[in-house]
């Protein structure tokens, strides 16, 4: 096996193959190698997409959830009020959202709902498109709930949609039936690969620590799938690398949460493969230090009840924009360790 050293030192010029980006992940188990690691990822993230900070805007929901049983993890199981009738936004509400994402001058937004199957599920989601669309054509819409059919997303393209999120999660088959037993990963992919016909952006995310037990050993093997699986779409846009965080009430309780090490890791081999696209994770430190240049879920607007809890000492105001819509204003706080350590922000 290759010594990561001499892996480290050839990404600086050219992108990993499949074999080295597996040795790392096997190889990297100690503070001294992670930073090795992160010393070149940050030097790629910089050489190849620069030191600008991107930043993404997040409208939610536009559509209910009707997956029968919910993913195993889905915050459903937390808040009943969360992605039924009563948390989607008013056609009013919408346009009043896209104005604002606008002012504040986003460039981007992920506009989320749930899974909304059949055909008033198509017939919801074209319509909330139609409408941020038309409001702003200056701010690029990217669609992440997927209550419509593979071949609907040159619909999509048609109304101006920007780009796609139709997040996979893990490529573990016996993972995705075990944890999101009311979705389809045969038909997700599809509408992958259509959106990569469509010529829309593709934005996906790896899940660390789906469906992994204590004291079981991380599954290298399936991240690494999951990363080159995306090498084959010329439009991935954006790469997304959380940790699993388990949902209080939900079957999921008591699994373990995703190790933020291994996260780190990914996040950082994940820029090592894929040169010049956005990945996220620029709100904190450790996502900087890994290569990361994005950060989402800026200025987030949904239905009053919604904003998630913060800590006594967050910064961030929630905003109330209309009778039961608000605005969480984080934009100090999730940029803050960006512009501490001299990244430019975008907006």
């Amino acid at each position: 096996m290759t010594d990561y050293t001499t892996i480290l030192k050839k990404t600086l010029k050219d992108p990993i193959a499949k074999d080295e980006a597996l040795t790392l992940f096997k190889k990297i188990q100690t503070h001294g190698k992670l930073m090795d690691l992160l010393k070149v990822a940050s030097k790629v993230r910089d050489d190849e997409v620069g030191s600008k900070v991107k930043l993404m805007g997040f409208i939610a929901s536009i559509t209910p959830c009707t997956v029968d049983p919910p993913c195993r993890y889905c915050f459903r199981w937390a808040n009943e009020r969360l992605f039924n009738i009563d948390d989607v936004l008013s056609d009013d509400e919408l346009e009043i959202s896209m104005r604002v994402v606008e002012a504040k001058g986003l460039k981007r937004v992920e506009i989320g709902g749930g899974t909304y199957l059949g055909e008033e599920g198509r017939k919801m989601t074209m319509h909330k498109l139609n409408i941020a669309c038309k409001t702003s054509r200056r701010v690029g819409v990217w669609i992440t709930n997927v209550s419509f059919n593979p071949e609907d997303v040159y619909v999509l393209k048609d109304i101006g949609v920007e780009g796609v999120t139709c997040n996979l999660e893990t490529l573990n088959e016996e993972v995705y039936k075990r944890l999101r037993p009311g979705l389809n990963l045969t038909i997700r992919k599809r509408i992958i690969e259509e959106t990569e016909k469509a010529g829309l952006g593709i934005d996906n995310t790896l899940m660390i620590g789906l469906g992994e037990y204590w004291n079981q050993q991380h599954p290298y093997e399936d991240w690494v799938e999951f990363l080159y699986y995306f090498k084959r779409f010329k439009n991935l846009r954006i790469m997304e690398i959380h940790p699993f965080r388990p949902v209080w009430n939900s079957p999921c309780q008591n699994m373990p949460p995703g190790s933020e090490f291994e996260t780190i890791k990914a996040i950082a081999i994940a820029r090592l493969i894929y040169r010049n696209i956005d990945i996220s994770g620029a709100q904190s430190v450790q996502g900087l230090l890994a290569g990361a240049n994005l950060i989402m879920h800026v200025y987030p607007i949904t239905k009053g009840f919604r904003p998630w809890s913060r800590h006594q000492l967050f910064y961030s105001k929630i905003v109330k924009l209309d009778e039961d819509l608000v605005m969480v204003d984080n934009l100090l706080e999730v940029t803050r360790n960006a512009r501490e350590m001299g990244f430019e922000i975008e907006i």
